[in-house]
């Protein structure tokens, strides 16, 4: 093969540069080779249950290692059912969940652990009674690096979202480009092959053979695959065809949702990289307003020295922010515009400039009832208490009845606070279209900022009607209002912003009490409503 790959590209070296072939071939000798060491082979396995280790529902066989050498692999004996006994003896119930298992398990390979078998045939996997199954035969595995995994996941990410350019920059940033390559061509083609792909039955046009057929228009239109690609694709490959087996009409970029959404927050999420991250962009955004180009970014640094200057400048701008909470200019920038359209909408004794000034003022005098916070959200939440109080009385001094003022306030309240419930449901939205998901991940964030612990205490309870049901036994705000005797104010205001927050996020909320009213605590059941109750397709 070598010696007639040499004589190609004699005949053809500019045609046969862009193939790449070369490194295929090289990495078709790595894998081949190292199928002949058995002791390699049996380290790999072990790899792989490591990898895997707390999961029961995908097992590996044991290698027993003082029968085990170079020539010889020595494993335990597995019981099971063979592709075609399983789908046969299965229920269509048991074979979905083994093939939403089957999707978990391989993207668990490709993302998360990077470490992927890549020969799985029908002959390499034994089915289970009890649900699970074993892998078998890991002489062909494939690694790929942080940045391939990192690119893979976005790309599968804007795939089952259906964001074709999106998808298609993550895909092109895998290549090298040949020069004369066509970019416009190589995308027009891409596009096509997604739109039939989300449009085809799965037997017709199958995820696997959209990614080899866009890999054939990449080389067409000059742009060069790593070898690590092809060996991806050839596990895709053989993997989609159990699906295809089991269930037929499944779609794999539908079942794959949940599990590259878990993938993908687990990578995006951690805190190292986020730091990282941070750490490389934060500089030049906050003086300058700019994004710094991936070419400019260091893969590797001095990160000592940037764990001490963040330090300093986290103390910094945290007590920045802290000052700007409790001096008030914080919240005359962000409340009065939308104190100033609701409030003239009512007659008023004083012009509202004069009665925002008083507001402020009240507000100012407040300030030092309020408790000191653990958190940067209940900081806001608490310091916005002594804002709505302050407002509220003012009000009813000049004369505004205390329903009238509840209802001002409110409102100038919904305002603001629509605008924090955007993010969680964006956020929320990116990883899921499924109603449900989508408001236990918006919940959870909102939980978690500005509604954070310690200075906020939740307890999750078990529902049996489908509802997210979480109660508050906690809450600051509350206290402060009690505090100042004014808890109906707070159950008029703050506690009432729940409701319309439910119907911005999907759904709808059902509360017995608060602890403002004066229950033990506030308890949450969020329920996602039908697509046919919100008049969506």
């Amino acid at each position: 093969m070598e010696a007639g790959l040499g004589w190609l590209y004699s005949l053809f070296p500019r045609r046969m540069k862009r193939t790449n072939l070369r490194a295929f071939l090289a990495e078709f000798r790595r894998y081949t080779l190292q199928e002949l060491d058995f002791s390699h082979e049996g380290r790999v396995i072990d790899r792989f249950r490591a990898n895997f280790q707390g999961r029961v529902d995908v097992k590996f066989p044991t290698v027993y290692w003082s029968h085990t050498s170079q020539r010889v692999l020595t494993m335990g004996w597995v019981e099971g059912l063979r592709l075609g006994e399983a789908a046969q003896a299965l229920g269509a119930e048991e074979k979905h969940r083994l093939v939403v298992l089957l999707v978990d398990v391989m993207l668990q390979m490709f993302v998360s652990d990077g470490l992927f078998h890549a020969d799985l045939h029908p002959g390499n996997i034994v089915f289970h009674r009890d649900g699970s199954f074993t892998l078998l035969d890991f002489g062909m595995y494939g690694e790929l690096t942080e940045r391939q995994r990192d690119r893979f996941t976005l790309y599968w990410f804007a795939v089952v979202q259906r964001q074709t350019r999106r998808a298609f920059h993550h895909f092109k940033a895998q290549t090298r480009m040949s020069p004369g390559a066509n970019e416009e061509a190589f995308f027009a083609r891409f596009a096509a092959l997604a739109e039939k792909f989300y449009t085809s039955p799965l037997s017709a046009m199958s995820f696997t053979k959209v990614y080899l057929n866009m890999i054939e228009a990449g080389y067409e239109f000059g742009f060069v695959f790593p070898s690590e690609l092809m060996l991806h694709a050839k596990a895709l490959t053989t993997a989609e065809t159990l699906i295809f087996v089991l269930a037929p009409d499944a779609r794999f970029e539908q079942l794959s949702r949940p599990f590259i959404a878990r993938e993908y927050a687990a990578r995006a999420g951690s805190l190292e990289l986020l730091k990282r991250r941070f750490s490389q962009l934060a500089p030049e955004l906050l003086l300058l307003g700019e994004w710094l180009p991936q070419e400019s970014l260091d893969e590797t640094w001095d990160w000592d020295a940037t764990v001490d200057d963040f330090g300093e400048l986290r103390d910094r701008l945290e007590s920045t922010v802290k000052g700007a909470l409790e001096r008030g200019g914080f919240w005359q920038s962000l409340v009065e515009r939308h104190a100033q359209v609701a409030l003239k909408t009512v007659p008023l004794a004083v012009p509202v400039s004069d009665l925002m000034r008083q507001t402020w003022d009240r507000y100012y005098e407040l300030e030092p009832s309020v408790a000191i916070q653990a958190t940067l959200g209940a900081v806001f939440t608490t310091h916005a208490a002594a804002l709505v109080l302050a407002m509220h009385e003012t009000l009813l001094r000049h004369g505004v009845a205390a329903a009238e003022s509840h209802r001002l306030v409110y409102d100038i309240g919904w305002s603001v606070y629509k605008q924090m419930a955007e993010p969680p449901l964006l956020v929320a939205s990116a990883f899921t279209r499924d109603p449900q998901k989508r408001l236990k991940l918006a919940t959870d964030l909102f939980r978690s900022v500005p509604f954070g612990s310690p200075s906020y205490e939740w307890r999750d309870v078990p529902s049996l009607d489908g509802a997210i049901a979480f109660d508050c036994v906690k809450c600051p705000v509350a206290e402060f209002f009690a505090s100042h005797d004014s808890s109906e104010l707070c159950v008029q205001t703050f506690c009432r912003l729940d409701f319309p927050l439910a119907e911005t996020w999907g759904g709808q909320l059902k509360r017995a009490g608060t602890i403002a009213s004066g229950a033990e605590r506030c308890d949450f059941h969020w329920y996602p409503r039908r697509a046919a109750d919100r008049g969506i397709g």
